[in-house]
């Protein structure tokens, strides 16, 4: 039996690069072309899958089109072409069926179809990019998987490159210095950089160790990384004057510094805090569990505490797929995940503000 292409569709996010990937095993010899099977793809989706990325999948705009915007309010295509179907589906949600997505969700099957092609570019031999008309968005398919990974860098940098470059300097707690001393950018860093405050070499120590704590898919993950860094970079040497114009417009050096895999891991890192918050505040919670034991005794300074901890809400809506539901936050007996602290073991990191370092640096900080 013959084995699909490797083959992704991309939508690129405001984290710095979102992936819609399916990364199947090589292809024969003997199989079609990448562009033969854009034309004719295999629906895995089998019609069932839907997307929507609000505002648009262009994220990038040229200091021309900055300009334009300022002075004629015209966005570049793409900028904005899926506000109105995300913002009607607030008013409309109630009772849609399956068969009602279609004005609100984009078809998030796999291939274009001929006659809605945009552009097609091989930014190296392994790889082919596909855009559609519809919504700008990249369909990546490679012979081999590191150049799906590398179009995937190349295709995110397209869309998204500045705000990649936000959060790379985020994730090290560097956005004033890049983006300027605004008091939210302040606030934004110092929040992040208490989450993950990683130097240099923790961030390269992360990758290095893959392999070694991973064993064969840790190697893999290096290798994807390293090779969407690749496309990252490959865009940036070769994009010419069409760079983002936020770079003009805030007085910053082009071309860009060459992309490291160290900046992936210092999004990731932000990425985390966003979604995880820096673990959920679990060590404030065990904190407030010994405080209330030792003011009430372990019985009733845990009721106290259960009384305030987060819990399933059971009127809250679920999740149901074929008559299941996915609660989250189970209880039960979970011992890998009951260790506490030693009471009074637990001190702050004292946090160091100093606005006054430096006409480049207006905020910076530091944890002893």
């Amino acid at each position: 039996m013959p084995r699909p292409a490797l083959r992704t569709r991309l939508r690129t996010t405001i984290a710095a690069v979102g992936i819609t990937a399916v990364l199947a095993a090589l292809p024969t010899p003997t199989q079609a072309t990448p562009e033969a099977a854009l034309a004719t793809p295999t629906d895995y989706c089998v019609g069932q899958c839907r997307d929507i990325l609000p505002p648009g999948q262009n994220g990038n705009a040229t200091f021309t089109d900055l300009l334009a915007f300022k002075a004629f309010g015209i966005r570049p295509a793409h900028f904005s072409d899926t506000v109105k179907p995300y913002q009607d589906l607030v008013w409309n949600s109630q009772g849609i069926t399956d068969d009602g997505l279609a004005p609100y969700y984009d078809d998030s099957s796999f291939g274009v179809k001929p006659d809605d092609v945009a552009s097609t570019v091989h930014p190296r031999a392994d790889v082919t990019i596909v855009r559609d008309k519809s919504r700008g968005i990249p369909h990546i398919t490679g012979t081999t998987r590191q150049g799906v990974m590398f179009g995937s860098g190349y295709a995110g940098a397209q869309d998204r490159l500045f705000v990649m470059d936000v959060f790379r300097h985020l994730g090290r707690g560097q956005l004033t210095p890049f983006a300027g001393g605004a008091a939210a950018n302040r606030a934004f860093e110092q929040e992040f950089w208490r989450t993950a405050p990683y130097t240099e070499a923790d961030l390269q120590r992360q990758y290095d160790d893959a392999d070694e704590l991973y064993g064969a898919d840790g190697a893999k993950l290096q290798q994807d990384i390293q090779a969407w860094v690749d496309g990252v970079n490959n865009y940036i040497n070769t994009v010419g004057i069409a760079y983002p114009g936020e770079y003009v417009a805030l007085g910053l050096d082009w071309p860009t510094q060459p992309w490291k895999v160290t900046d992936v891991v210092a999004t990731a890192a932000v990425v985390a805090g966003i979604f995880g918050t820096g673990g959920g505040s679990e060590v404030a919670s065990a904190l407030a569990l010994l405080e209330a034991q030792a003011k009430y005794g372990v019985a009733q300074g845990t009721k106290v505490w259960e009384s305030f901890r987060s819990q399933n809400d059971p009127e809250a809506s679920t999740t149901v797929h074929n008559g299941t539901s996915f609660p989250d936050g189970t209880t039960g007996p979970n011992p890998a995940g009951r260790a506490l602290p030693d009471r009074g073991s637990v001190t702050p990191e004292p946090e160091v503000i100093d606005q006054t370092v430096n006409k480049t640096a207006a905020a910076k900080w530091s944890a002893p």
